[in-house]
């Protein structure tokens, strides 16, 4: 026991305060810090025992100030205590006194050396380069070269001081000394005094691992060998050296590809916000033109080539088996928990996630389908998403129009507007609602998230009925090349709860792959509107009650717009033609304004819209410039909004010989207008 203030009500709210951290970080390492802002325990304790929390603030930081095992720290003006599961917290000390590198240069007994070249060979390689040769500070200092210090740039230079070796000073001398058989270094073994004329003395001197001392004193030769007069050898006088270059200033400004300058002093958050996009592109080029492949990328994450795991045929099946069990696209989180039991709070999670990204984009049976923040991964053998009653190809031609500039989305509401609220609201015409779909225009872009690879082409999102509490997996289409996109998956909720003409909203939800979708409701009302029949391929109108507000004049009521029953459900791939379908719209639709032998057309743009988007998604920009470029199409100088349409003349003859073309057993079973085949009872 911990010495606490024993037998007080303060040591037994320390001693649960201890167990209440201590049960926290159970998973902790005996010696790991636990910490708990003061703040956090007397709101729980005052919330526990319904008292004060100021009151229960005092009370546990007077309770743990006096016990041992809990240490108090500031952090952003709150105050931190911090204990372990064995009590009070010591920080660990790891101080490496003696590396492994250090070892390897500095031996503890080093041998005996001659000469520098003992320690360097002077041999090079048989190579075209001549690498420089890293010569350690010990060895030189051995030598008698010293290494010239390390000059920082921050600071002025001074001439270094000598080097002492034995409380003597040991420099290169002005001339050399040519000393004959003078080891630089005396072995451990007894060495006779006539071999070592740098000591005088007339008895044989044991030298224990000690260099020569080289005294100032005259050198004397010992008997019987004559020996000349003694010459004193002055004290070596330290040549001059030359102060080495001062090395420049960094500059604080960096300059980009294209000219501009990057001033390096200003906050790093005001640099990303205004050149983030240049130098991710800058970093993104040359990580790829990296010839090694040193770097794996995947989206706008970096990382190691070397450091990604390895995933095995085994992983593979795993991972796809479980895939098709649960029978949607599934986070890469979810993979790596239910497969791996990995921990986000483990060091290596981030590292595997990304190897997990990784591997799964260059397999051929997996499919990257998730946006930035959420990553999804699709196999082969899903369900497709939407239906396929409108193939992807076909689709894509029909919103063609969205990439010729014909989107007139952004008129009511801008693309910052509608990113900063995180809501868009559209009106449903009788196609979207039929087939489930929403044409991507640019107010939905503006909306939706981007594609998280070059190369994406689709991605999974779940909307969200907070209204009835249901939710439905749906599918992104980027635009690519000359097709456009698109939204599928929404075919039920629209069935059931929205008729054609009703005003939905589209939000952001909590995730980044999560949207709810809503609309207004209104008091229930029952109407005959459009329908298909899809058995006999053919519209009609029906009874249908809904709740939902609507747009009166987009409405397909049969009380209004009674002719579009009339209308020919032509193959999807006969539907891209745009012209087309125009001008069959404007002869089922139109009001006969001129003969039977010279027929003429006229119908209002409001209407020829709500037509139009029967057959085919279109906007009424798309309308006016088909109307301003066709032959065929004028509009009403006195009537703003009125338009016709004069088909071109045929020849009698040609239509009575396209006629016995035409007939069946002699009979025939429509007739023409215009090229166009109407019913007999229209």
């Amino acid at each position: 026991m911990t010495a606490t203030t024993q037998g007080t009500a303060e040591q037994t709210l320390a001693d649960e305060v201890w167990r209440l951290m201590t049960a926290q970080g159970a998973m902790f390492a005996l010696d790991a810090p636990i910490r708990q802002s003061l703040a956090n325990l007397a709101d729980y304790f005052a919330s526990r025992d319904s008292g004060d929390q100021a009151q229960m603030a005092a009370a546990i930081e007077a309770a743990l100030r006096g016990d041992s095992r809990f240490t108090r720290e500031e952090a952003n003006g709150q105050a931190i205590f911090v204990t372990s599961r064995q009590g009070t917290y010591v920080p660990r000390v790891e101080v490496d006194t003696h590396s492994f590198k250090q070892r390897l240069s500095e031996p503890e007994r080093p041998l005996p050396i001659d000469d520098i070249s003992v320690v360097v060979s002077t041999s090079r390689p048989a190579i075209t380069t001549v690498e420089p040769v890293f010569i350690s500070d010990y060895w030189q200092e051995q030598a008698g070269l010293a290494p010239l210090p390390a000059i920082r740039v921050d600071e002025p230079f001074s001439e270094p001081e000598p080097v002492v070796a034995d409380e003597l000073v040991v420099e290169p001398e002005p001339e050399p000394v040519v000393v004959e058989e003078a080891p630089a270094v005396v072995t451990p073994e007894p060495v006779v005094a006539e071999e070592a004329p740098a000591v005088v003395t007339p008895e044989p001197v044991v030298a224990e691992e000690t260099p020569a001392v080289v005294t100032p004193e005259p050198v004397v030769a010992p008997p019987p060998a004559p020996v000349p007069a003694p010459v004193p050898v002055p004290a070596p006088v330290p040549a001059p050296r030359p102060a080495p270059p001062r090395a420049p200033l960094r500059d604080a400004v960096f300059t980009l590809p294209d000219g501009t300058p990057v001033d390096l002093r200003r906050p790093v958050a005001e640099i990303l916000a205004e050149h983030g996009a240049t130098m991710e592109r800058i970093l993104a080029e040359k990580i790829e033109q990296d010839a090694l492949r040193r770097f794996a990328t995947f989206g706008r994450k970096y990382y190691p080539e070397a450091s990604v795991v390895s995933l095995g045929k085994n992983d593979l099946r795993k991972i796809r088996d479980y895939i098709i069990e649960r029978n949607e696209p599934l986070l890469d989180t979810e993979l790596i928990a239910d497969l791996y039991y990995h921990n986000p709070r483990q060091p290596d999670y981030e590292g595997f996630r990304f190897s997990l990204n990784y591997r799964l984009h260059r397999e051929k049976d997996f499919e990257f389908v998730g946006v930035e923040g959420s990553y999804l991964w699709s196999t082969k053998g899903l369900p497709a998403i939407g239906g396929k009653r409108v193939k992807a190809a076909e689709m894509g031609q029909l919103t063609g129009y969205l990439l010729d500039g014909f989107d007139d989305s952004l008129q009511d509401q801008s693309a910052e507007a509608i990113a900063q609220s995180g809501s868009a609201t559209r009106l449903l015409t009788f196609f979207e609602w039929e087939y489930g779909v929403l044409p991507l225009d640019a107010a939905l872009a503006a909306l939706l998230p981007k594609p998280v690879l070059p190369e994406q082409k689709t991605a999974v999102l779940r909307f969200e009925s907070p209204q009835h509490y249901s939710s439905y997996l749906t599918e992104v289409r980027y635009p690519t090349g000359n097709r456009g996109g698109w939204i599928q998956g929404l075919e039920e909720f629209f069935r059931e709860h929205l008729v054609p003409g009703a005003l939905i909203t589209i939000a952001r939800g909590n995730d980044p792959n999560a949207f709810t979708i809503s609309y207004e409701e209104a008091p229930e009302a029952s109407e005959r509107l459009l329908t298909l029949d899809e058995k006999k391929n053919k519209l009609g109108f029906a009874n249908l009650t809904f709740y939902a507000a609507v747009d009166a004049d987009n409405l397909p009521s049969q009380s209004r717009f009674g002719r579009l029953k009339n209308l020919k459900s032509f193959p999807m791939g006969e539907r891209r033609k745009a012209e087309m379908i125009l001008e069959h719209v404007f002869e089922t639709m139109g009001d006969q304004a001129g003969t039977r032998e010279q027929p003429r057309y006229v119908i209002s743009l409001d209407d020829l819209f709500v037509a139009f988007n029967v057959l085919r998604p279109g906007s009424r920009s798309l309308l006016r410039q088909l109307l301003a470029n066709g032959d065929h199409f004028e509009a009403d100088e006195s009537t703003p909004g009125l338009y016709y349409y004069t088909p071109a003349p045929r020849d009698r003859d040609e239509d009575e010989d396209e006629g016995e073309d035409e007939t069946i057993g002699g009979v025939q079973p429509a007739r023409r207008r215009s090229g166009r085949y109407i019913d007999d009872d229209e």
